[in-house]
C-alpha cells in the first residue's frame, strides 16, 4: 500500500499538506508504571500491589527486524493517517508494545485464596507478602499490548529548506482507543497464552518531530505517554477466572514513513 502511495503521489506537491495521506512504520521502547493487579476466579479473590514490568525488545538483527516474515516480532508501530490542512491531522494505527511482570519480586498480597485452587498459597481473607514465582505468577501481555488508537495532531512548521524540498514540523496530539492484548498468563501453575481480547482502552498525548525529504518520504521520532486501563484481562483459560489493572505508560518511537495523495488536487480554477 504504501509504495502504491509513493507511485500516485509522484506528480503532486508533497510540500502541500492539505489533503494528502500519510503511512509509517517503525519501532519502540516503552516504560510503566506499577500497578495493582486484581485477581478473581473460581476460589480466590486478591490483589496485588505495586506490582512491577518492563518491556522486552528484540535484540536488534537485520533480519529480525526487516524480514518480511519477522517484523511482528519486535515492539512496532504502525499508522496511516490524512492531513485536513497544514496544521490538523488524523490518523488510526497500532502501538504494539510489550509488558512483562518481573519475576520474583515481592509484593503486598491482599484477599484470599483457597486450598482448591492453590495448597501452597492457600491463605484466608488478609494481607501479606508474597514472591512472583514461577510457581505463583507469570504474567506477560508480549503478543502483545496493543492500543488501537486515534490520533488528532497539531503542526506547527518549524524549519524548511529554501527549495523547499525538506521540512521540520513540530507536532502534538492526544490519542485514545481500545487496547487489544493477547495475554500470557501463568496462575498457580495454570494458564496459557490466551486469545486477543478487547481488555480495556488507552487514552494520552503525544509529542514530537517530523522531517520530511525528497518530497514524500519523512521520518518521525515520537515520545508518547498516557494511562492505560484493562478492566478484563484473561488469564488461565477458565471463563471465571480474569483480572484487571490500570498504570501509566511512556513510549519513545522512531517510524519511517511516506506521504502520498490518492486523488488529484484540484487547481483554483476548478
Amino acid at each position: 500500500m504504501l509504495w502504491a502511495g509513493f507511485m500516485l503521489a509522484s506528480h503532486a506537491n508533497a510540500q502541500d499538506a492539505k489533503g494528502s495521506f500519510f503511512a509509517y512504520w517503525g519501532y519502540n521502547r516503552a516504560w510503566f508504571s506499577w500497578s495493582d493487579i486484581d485477581f478473581s476466579g473460581d476460589g480466590y479473590d486478591f490483589t496485588l500491589r505495586h506490582v512491577t514490568a518492563t518491556d522486552r525488545p528484540s535484540r536488534f538483527d537485520a533480519s529480525t527486524y526487516f524480514g518480511p516474515t519477522s517484523v511482528w516480532i519486535p515492539q512496532y508501530n504502525y499508522r496511516l493517517g490524512y492531513r485536513l490542512n497544514e496544521r490538523w491531522s488524523l490518523s488510526l494505527g497500532m502501538d504494539h508494545m510489550k509488558y512483562v511482570v518481573r519475576a520474583d519480586q515481592t509484593v503486598r498480597m491482599d484477599g484470599y485464596v483457597n486450598s482448591s485452587r492453590s495448597m501452597q498459597y492457600t491463605t484466608n481473607e488478609g494481607s501479606r507478602d508474597v514472591a512472583l514465582a514461577a510457581d505463583f505468577l507469570q504474567f506477560e501481555h508480549t503478543d502483545g499490548l496493543n492500543l488501537l488508537s486515534l490520533d488528532a495532531d497539531h503542526w506547527d512548521l518549524l524549519w524548511r529548506d529554501v527549495r523547499d524540498r525538506a521540512r521540520l514540523s513540530l507536532y502534538e496530539g492526544l490519542h485514545a482507543g481500545p487496547v487489544i492484548p493477547r495475554s500470557d498468563v501463568r496462575l498457580f501453575g495454570e494458564g496459557l497464552n490466551n486469545r486477543f481480547n478487547v481488555a480495556g482502552y488507552g487514552i494520552g498525548a503525544q509529542l514530537g518531530l517530523h522531517l520530511s525529504f525528497l518530497r514524500h518520504f519523512f521520518l518521525r521520532n515520537t515520545l508518547r505517554a498516557g494511562m492505560i486501563d484493562l478492566p478484563r484481562v484473561l488469564t488461565t483459560g477458565r471463563d471465571e477466572d480474569h483480572c484487571s489493572q490500570r498504570f501509566w505508560f511512556v513510549q519513545h518511537n522512531i517510524v519511517v514513513g511516506g506521504q502520498f495523495r490518492l486523488f488529484k488536487q484540484r487547481s483554483a480554477k476548478d
